[in-house]
């Protein structure tokens, strides 16, 4: 009974996998994750020269 549970979980665990990693690699997704990858950088504001100035005196 043991082994009937354990095989029934791998194959749901695969399954699962399979269904993620179909979701990740869609291409419907990359617009998704191009914006989630630009985020942090584009929360940052540009250093002007005289903030560059001023921290260096």
């Amino acid at each position: 009974m043991i082994t009937v549970v354990q095989t029934v979980w791998t194959v749901v665990a695969f399954v699962i996998f399979v269904g993620i990693v179909i979701w990740a690699w869609g291409s419907g997704r990359k617009a998704d994750f191009d914006k989630a990858a630009r985020m942090a950088l584009d929360d940052d504001k540009p250093i002007s020269n005289s903030e560059t100035n001023n921290n260096q005196e």
